[in-house]
């Protein structure tokens, strides 16, 4: 078993499964091909590794948790002047949580207590918005 001590980071669209009920295949599909679109590049212009996609949501790892927040800081930035561009009713908001801990790693995905506490943190994160951990604040 192989383990690392890694930023975690998760990103996903506020009010996703809302919007899909009133959405069709079409617009749904466009929805996360922006989001796709946005986080993707950027990750990788971060030197962040792309986990894994889960819904709406994607699951990230970071060696560096500055690096990780200075990522989160560009896709939220990139996002606003994106949005400037996009009719309102295709406009959406992403919340993101950065957790740093020892991870397990185990065929490409990552597991353990970091994890969780990054995905529990994003889900106190509002739309717009950057939560991160007292790990990664020190």
């Amino acid at each position: 078993m192989k383990t690392e001590n890694l930023a975690v980071l998760f990103v996903d669209i506020k009010n996703f499964t809302g919007r899909t009920s009133s959405q069709s295949r079409e617009e749904n599909q466009k929805l996360l091909r922006r989001f796709e679109d946005l986080v993707l590049p950027i990750a990788g212009a971060y030197g962040l590794r792309v986990v894994k996609a889960i819904g709406d949501a994607y699951l990230l790892t970071s060696r560096s948790p500055t690096d990780a927040l200075h990522w989160a800081m560009a896709v939220q930035d990139a996002l606003a002047e994106a949005s400037l561009l996009w009719p309102q009713p295709e406009r959406f908001e992403i919340r993101i949580a950065v957790n740093m801990g020892e991870i397990r790693i185990e065929g490409g995905d990552v597991f353990g207590e970091a994890v969780n506490i990054a995905s529990r943190i994003e889900g106190e994160a509002d739309g717009g918005e950057i939560y991160f951990s007292e790990a990664v604040y020190l």
